[in-house]
């Protein structure tokens, strides 16, 4: 009976009241796992904050990852992925647990492919088209997570795990980085500051995690698509040469047989696979996000380049190879990983604010990213321009944009800085002027953002003020519109006309 009402109870719950309920109900286990874990040796209100800083894939630690027992790391390494794979996975798999059989409402397939998929064929998505979507997403994570856990196993040089085996170092820093999560077991990772091929491994899995699912899915298509068309003529020369041999000889050797067989086999495996792959974004915003990445990572590693490579106390010892992968290695990071090489203390005022600006536009939609997303800020830009002739509609890559995607991206924008004007105010109450504002403000953006930079910060925070930013991690990795859509039980985007017949693009 209790179960059946359990069903019930969650079958009337809003999807944007589920994903709040998800993610606050992780935390709140994940909190008492690590409590359990660590003997008592960890206060409850740290070990909420440290769960709700790995659920929310932020990476800020109230105390020092080095220092936790191997059990804790474990549970946090589960935590960051249960996190990282997303609103809608996490969302749809506590579904499927909880509910058994919530995927055949109609009214959730098609919440789903609108959250995913930008592809407008279909309104509502088939349950099968809904588990393909999300096996996708969760084959992508892991198989770039093994690839980076090898990378790292095989380069990265010898004690940098500093007690850790070698292995579950390379795992946990894979499964971080690509979760954009920013924890690492040896409390930073200085020890890679002259490794730059470590780095760049570590950069490259922040950055696909970082970018969107539907962007990955889009371009694991188009490498499938290519991959056919070479299989495709490695069949076509097997034949031609069946055909040379069958006019001399006037028979054909049983192994060039073969080739021909499997590229015809391989052929219509992968033309099988791509047809059922879902979830891919359009090419106008794949555009977006690919050349968005690129300016925001370019502004970044430029700027923290030129404005540190004399500072005595960041990158003036550096040889030049080094500056070049550490500077590029923080502006990766600075989007919404949160790995540093070094202390962010000894910055520059000028390089701190650079971060603060690419902490929070952040990544892209529908990743592992926090921020406000890249689609959002420059939808805003786009929208900025047209301030001078309102009567014309949003453009971008000369397409017209949706007046949804638009009215969305000024909701997110001014709802995020709303917030946050209010929770800097409370903070600033509860710090009594022990710390500078700046400070302050770096702490909540990261938090926010679900970066994990910190000023040194963070191990200051009194309980009160750990609580607070355990929930802004909340509200920034949830979303602030979804959490409003919660609270208020409304849609949140009404219908801009009858007729919206835009370019949909993705955006919070």
């Amino acid at each position: 009976m209790p179960l059946a009402r359990l069903k019930r109870f969650f079958r009337t719950l809003s999807f944007a009241r589920l994903v709040c309920l998800g993610f606050f109900t992780a935390i709140l286990f994940g909190s008492f796992a690590l409590y359990i874990s660590e003997e008592g040796e960890l206060s409850y209100v740290d070990s909420f904050y440290l769960s709700a800083s790995s659920i929310c894939v932020t990476g800020l630690s109230p105390v020092r990852l080095s220092g936790l027992n191997p059990g804790t790391h474990w549970i946090m390494l589960f935590l960051i992925q249960l996190g990282g794979l997303g609103i809608i996975s996490f969302t749809v798999i506590v579904g499927f647990l909880i509910t058994q059989g919530i995927s055949r409402n109609a009214r959730f397939n098609a919440f789903v492919g609108a959250a995913i998929d930008t592809q407008p064929e279909t309104e509502s998505l088939a349950t099968n088209e809904v588990n393909r979507m999300l096996l996708s997403i969760i084959n992508i994570s892991f198989s770039l997570e093994i690839l980076g856990a090898i990378g790292l196993y095989l380069h990265m040089p010898d004690g940098v795990e500093c007690g850790n085996s070698r292995w579950f170092f390379s795992l946990f820093t894979a499964v971080s980085s690509f979760n954009n999560a920013g924890f690492s077991l040896t409390d930073d990772l200085s020890a890679l500051k002259f490794d730059p091929f470590s780095l760049y491994i570590v950069s490259g899995l922040v950055i696909f995690g970082g970018i969107g699912f539907p962007v990955i899915i889009l371009l694991e298509k188009f490498l499938l698509t290519v991959f056919v068309r070479i299989v495709y003529r490695i069949e076509v020369m097997a034949e031609t040469l069946m055909m040379e041999k069958a006019l001399k000889t006037g028979n054909v050797p049983r192994f060039l047989l073969l080739p021909a067989q499997f590229s015809a086999f391989l052929e219509n495996r992968i033309e099988d696979y791509n047809k059922h792959l879902r979830g891919e974004t359009t090419r106008i915003q794949s555009k977006l996000l690919v050349y968005g990445s690129f300016a925001l990572l370019l502004f970044g590693f430029v700027g923290i380049y030129f404005l540190e490579r004399s500072n005595p106390h960041t990158f003036h010892e550096l040889a030049l190879v080094d500056k070049i992968s550490n500077a590029f290695f923080m502006s990766v990071c600075s989007r919404t990983a949160g790995f540093s090489t070094m202390d962010l203390g000894h910055l520059n005022d000028a390089s701190v604010i650079i971060i603060t600006v690419l902490m929070f536009i952040g990544g892209g939609p529908q990743g592992t990213a926090g921020g406000i997303k890249i689609t959002t800020f420059v939808l805003l830009l786009a929208y900025l321009k047209n301030v001078i002739q309102p009567s014309k509609p949003v453009m971008l890559f000369g397409e017209t944009v949706s007046k949804n995607s638009v009215a969305v991206a000024i909701r997110v924008y001014f709802l995020a800085t709303i917030a946050l004007a209010v929770v800097f105010i409370f903070l600033g109450i509860l710090d009594q002027n022990q710390h500078s504002l700046h400070v302050i403000f770096f702490e909540l953006i990261s938090s926010f953002s679900t970066v994990g930079f910190t000023l040194n910060l963070t191990s200051q925070l009194g309980d009160i003020e750990k609580l607070f930013y355990a929930a802004v991690m909340y509200v920034g990795r949830v979303g602030i519109f979804t959490v409003l859509i919660a609270a208020t039980g409304h849609s949140g985007v009404p219908k801009m006309g009858t007729v919206d017949d835009g370019v949909k693009i993705q955006v919070g």
